[in-house]
C-alpha cells in the first residue's frame, strides 16, 4: 500500500448536463440514466492539495479544459456545447475530493499522455 503525491477529485455530472445530452441529436442513450451517469463519474488526478481551497484553485486553474473534456466524450460539435464559464460548469457538475490516493495494487502505476481530439 502506497500514498500517492495526489489529490483526487470526481467529476459528477448533475441535471442540466443530462438535459444537454438527451437533446443531443442522433445519441443513443438506451438504458441509461442520470443516476448510471453519477455513479460512474470521472475521476481527476491533481497535484497534492493540502484542502479544499487549495484543490478548488488548481480547479479553477484546468475547469474549462475539464469541461471540453467532459462535453467531447458525448458530442465533438463545439457549436453544440454550452458557454465553457465557471458559472455552467459548477451547475453542470458536482466536485466531491479527497485530499489523500493510497494505491492498494501492486503493479506499478502506468501513465498515457491524454491526446485531446481535434475539434471543430
Amino acid at each position: 500500500m502506497y500514498e500517492v503525491n495526489r489529490s483526487v477529485f470526481l467529476l459528477i455530472p448533475l441535471e442540466p448536463f443530462w438535459v444537454w445530452l438527451q437533446n443531443l441529436p442522433d445519441i443513443n442513450l438506451d438504458g441509461l440514466s442520470l443516476k448510471a451517469l453519477q455513479q460512474d463519474a470521472n475521476a481527476y488526478l491533481i497535484s497534492t492539495a493540502e484542502n479544499n481551497e487549495d484543490l478548488w484553485l488548481q480547479i479553477e486553474q484546468h475547469y474549462q479544459d475539464i469541461f471540453a473534456a467532459e462535453l467531447a466524450d458525448w458530442c465533438e460539435d463545439e457549436r453544440r456545447w454550452p458557454q465553457l464559464d465557471a458559472d455552467t460548469f459548477l451547475k453542470w457538475f458536482e466536485v466531491k475530493s479527497s485530499m489523500i490516493v493510497t494505491d492498494l495494487a501492486k503493479e506499478e502505476l502506468e501513465r498515457e499522455e491524454f491526446v485531446p481530439i481535434e475539434l471543430n
